[in-house]
């Protein structure tokens, strides 16, 4: 609520500063900027099913979060140089990874993504400030044209309902515990360098630190990354990452590998697929795999996926050894405008463990985003 209050005092600020420029007859310099803004809107209506029964919620789908930004930025020929900006806020109202059957309505907050300033020219680009680290992403490259409906981290929607133990013992496992596509560090504070295009390819490397999870102190982070694009009978990309966070203690560091690759055909046939890992000095390590198929064709778009997650079991509240998430799904997105997504989903997830069985969650969701 302090970034809503402080967002509001800025627009108050500049209004009242703009009426008082106005009155009093002066001359207002507005540099000259290139200015591009970007948004969107995206709610969905949620069915969950588990063990304890169903429910149906009205959410902000966390596959794309509802959220507005600018990217501000000015050549200067001088220098050979551009240097700019990027801007980003989420607000979600019922976050789809986070209502469960007993708060159904979850207030949202103003949140900042992005908060950076960059230099581009000739040798890359240089970013400083709360932004992607550099391999942020490297396992979630879709181009089935249905990411908007389901991608690879599937747990932000319906992550927060639970696998119901069978036997009764209440040693239930939330979804996003379970299955979760382990993609890096995401978001922190970071310096980051982009090489220019090296043929097909393109390096990325980012040093920061990122806020415990606990809220109190920092772990430093170092990530790499590599992304691939090709022209191949259509579009092949691909990426691949490495992320180190140092935590200290027992843990010591949690590294995490993957990436992941997109093809779409000319014909609209595209095909895709998902591998990473994650370990430290206290666990097994966990891995993640993910396949996807699917066709587009004029403004539609429907694919198949299929994922498994092995072992991961650190965030869950009582003992899980050798689990194994199944997740079967298929969606379908319908883009009739350039501003317009509408789409359904569906997904079963299948939790399997050495101490207990657990029931299935089915979740099926349709909705629409708006783009701005």
């Amino acid at each position: 609520m302090k970034q809503q209050r402080k967002l509001y005092l800025a627009i108050a600020l500049i209004s009242g500063g703009m009426a008082a420029a106005s009155a009093s007859a002066k001359t207002v310099e507005v540099p000259d900027l290139d200015i591009d803004t970007y948004g969107w809107v995206n709610m969905a209506v949620m069915y969950g099913d588990t063990g304890n029964g169903s429910e149906t919620y009205i959410v902000d789908n966390k596959y794309a979060s509802s959220r507005f930004g600018a990217k501000i930025s000015k050549e200067l020929d001088d220098l050979g140089v551009r240097v700019g900006t990027h801007l980003e806020f989420e607000y979600e109202h019922n976050d789809s990874s986070k209502v469960t059957p007993d708060n159904r309505s979850i207030g949202g907050e103003l949140e900042e993504r992005h908060l950076n300033l960059f230099v581009a020219g000739g040798f890359g680009q240089v970013s400083i400030g709360q932004g992607s680290g550099a391999a942020d992403g490297n396992t979630e490259i879709d181009l089935s044209g249905t990411k908007v409906a389901a991608f690879s981290n599937l747990g932000l929607v319906g992550g927060s309902l639970p696998f119901v133990a069978k036997d009764g013992s209440g040693n239930d496992v939330k979804l996003l515990q379970a299955l979760n596509n382990q993609d890096f560090e995401a978001r922190y504070d970071r310096v980051r360098y982009d090489s220019p295009r090296i043929g097909p390819v393109t390096v990325s490397v980012s040093q920061g630190y990122k806020q415990k999870s606990g809220g109190t102190g920092s772990d430093d982070v170092t990530e790499l990354a590599a992304t691939l694009t090709l022209p191949l009978a259509g579009k092949l990309v691909a990426g691949v990452g490495y992320s180190r966070k140092d935590v200290g203690g027992a843990v010591d560091k949690l590294e995490t590998y993957g990436g992941s690759a997109s093809w779409l055909h000319t014909s609209g046939f595209n095909l895709g697929g998902v591998y990473s890992m994650q370990e430290d000095k206290t666990r097994t390590s966990s891995d993640f795999y993910m396949v996807k198929t699917g066709y587009k064709t004029g403004n539609h778009s429907v694919a198949i996926h299929h994922a498994i997650g092995e072992d991961r079991t650190e965030y869950t509240p009582a003992p899980v050894t050798d689990s194994e998430v199944k997740a079967y799904g298929i969606s379908y997105v319908y883009a009739p405008a350039k501003w317009l997504d509408v789409y359904a989903s569906f997904n079963n997830y299948q939790l399997s463990a050495k101490e207990r069985s657990y029931d299935d969650i089915n979740i099926a969701m349709t909705g629409a985003r708006v783009k701005f």
